[in-house]
């Protein structure tokens, strides 16, 4: 896993490094400085005309500290200082003497001229308020240059924290940023002006949070090594039973497509539990799923509890409808089952009618909603939670005591103590239907074999936009089918075990 932080975080392990372990601010400076060189020196070649905006802050020392490195490296540097000289950081006044002392010509103005480079190193993490003014013109002259954009730290004009754009924002072709990635820098509209993301060593690791401990990571491959390992000795018992209480009539494709997508994941049973009128498409589509079917005005409650008691996890309501006989089979499953539950879709918008139900669950309960169902579950607006994204799962997990998964171009993991991820797997491929019935069953197939639900949903969601990524890269993401992704997750889950992740 990869930490996040968000600014606070971010200068507070600044800080730690510095205050705590001694190590001087201007060695953190000069460090960031080679890695931001590093990059323009792959990138691009010795006599190459570079542009650098500086602010007076310590991103603008970071800068400055480039423009020195790439001047000494060949390239043809312009330094430009935005703001009061007067009133600059410690740090980066000492950068400014240092180009000084190597005669390096510093203006005020962008020049009229044409760059092969435009690094940005004006404001950093640090910027809470909306560029305006001349800053606001400045960065739209910068993004309206035609060359290879590259921002220090984190693009100027997005909030480190939510990634919204704060009036207006540069563009970044590549982001460099330094010891943790930054939240805003993964989510949208911010990822968009990030461009490729660089991570570089700088001597700020995680010792620099010392008491305080990370809350916001990002699955990778690595975590692959999380999977249940299978073994010689064993029989379908042995991955685990998922029962799929999903699909009303006209509706046994949400049903099936989370029943596959739980064997494809690992599982070694699958029940599906539907309304009689799938009874014939389903034995057609996945003849290796168990059965049980019910009429819609039967009492069911018996044998939904009979079935339940069978299972070692449960997921509830795609496609399962909103009328009367669905609404019962929810609040059976989340009042008596004693076993981790994945609630999604037609699942959560009866819940968001008896939030109570949630709060009462015996089990561990994973919900799923896209940015429709969280809205019906929190009575926000679409548009709000957007600008919010990881604090309302957030809160939405710690008030309920549940796994949140919010579903979006960035799925957002929420954990009941605070923790959370982001996800960045996955391509727009999967903005396509079924493809949320594919994450339930992918999530119910590893807790089937064991994994703890915490650790299952944020991998769950990882492996998932893995899969799609996979599909992307042989097909393209035009016409990406969720059947597609299942095939893409039980094709990278066979990589994964042949190089013995």
């Amino acid at each position: 896993m990869n930490i996040l932080v968000d600014s606070k975080q971010m200068k507070m392990c600044d800080k730690n490094t510095i205050q705590h372990f001694g190590v001087p601010s201007l060695v953190l400076m000069e460090r960031a400085a080679l890695g931001v060189t590093e990059e323009i020196e792959r990138h691009t070649q010795p006599g190459s005309k570079v542009l650098l905006v500086c602010g007076t802050g310590n991103n603008g020392g970071d800068g400055l500290a480039v423009g020195r490195l790439l001047r000494q490296k060949g390239y043809e540097i312009t330094l430009v200082i935005l703001g009061d000289w007067s009133n600059m950081s410690v740090e980066t006044a000492k950068q400014m003497e240092i180009c000084r002392a190597y005669e390096m010509e510093m203006r005020k103005e962008i020049p009229q001229e044409k760059f092969d480079v435009v690094v940005d190193a004006l404001f950093g993490i640090g910027l809470s308020r909306e560029l305006q003014g001349s800053y606001f013109e400045i960065v739209k002259q910068m993004n309206e240059l035609n060359a290879w954009k590259v921002a220090v730290d984190i693009s100027s004009g997005i909030h480190a924290d939510t990634g919204a754009v704060m009036g207006i924002a540069f563009r970044a072709d590549m982001t460099v940023t330094f010891a943790f990635q930054k939240l805003g820098m993964l989510l949208y509209p911010g990822a968009t002006y990030s461009g490729e993301v660089k991570v570089k060593d700088i001597g700020i690791t995680a010792e620099s949070f010392l008491e305080e401990k990370p809350v916001n990571y990002e699955m990778e491959q690595q975590d692959f090594e999380k999977v249940p390992k299978r073994c010689d000795y064993s029989n379908k018992g042995t991955y685990g039973k998922v029962l799929v209480v999903a699909g009303h009539k006209n509706m046994a494709g949400a049903a099936f497509l989370s029943g596959k997508a739980a064997y494809a994941t690992g599982a070694g049973l699958v029940k599906i539990y539907t309304e009689e009128a799938n009874r014939t498409i389903i034995q057609q589509l996945l003849p290796e799923a168990i059965l049980d079917t019910y009429e819609p005005e039967q009492k069911q409650e018996e044998v939904l509890k009979k079935n339940m008691e069978w299972a070692n996890v449960i997921v509830a309501g795609p496609g399962i409808g909103t009328g009367k006989t669905a609404e019962e089979t929810i609040r059976i499953v989340l009042e008596t089952a004693e076993v981790p539950v994945i609630l999604d879709a037609d699942g959560l918008n009866i819940v968001a009618r008896h939030k109570e139900w949630l709060k009462e669950a015996k089990q561990r309960i994973i919900v799923t909603p896209h940015l429709g169902e969280m809205a019906r579950l929190t009575e926000k607006s679409i548009f709000d939670i957007q600008k919010q994204l990881l604090q309302v799962a957030r809160e939405f997990a710690e008030e309920y005591n549940v796994i949140c998964v919010l579903k979006d171009a960035r799925t957002i993991t929420a954990l009941p103590e605070g923790t959370a991820f982001i996800n960045t797997s996955g391509n727009n491929g999967m903005s396509t239907a079924g493809a949320g019935d594919v994450l339930t069953g992918v999530i119910a197939g590893l807790i089937a074999q064991k994994m703890e639900p915490i650790q299952a949903a944020p991998f769950g969601v990882y492996l998932h936009g893995a899969g799609a990524d996979w599909i992307g890269e042989q097909t393209g993401t035009y016409g990406m089918m969720a059947q597609d992704i299942i095939e893409g997750v039980r094709q990278v889950m066979k990589e994964a075990d042949k190089k013995g992740i």
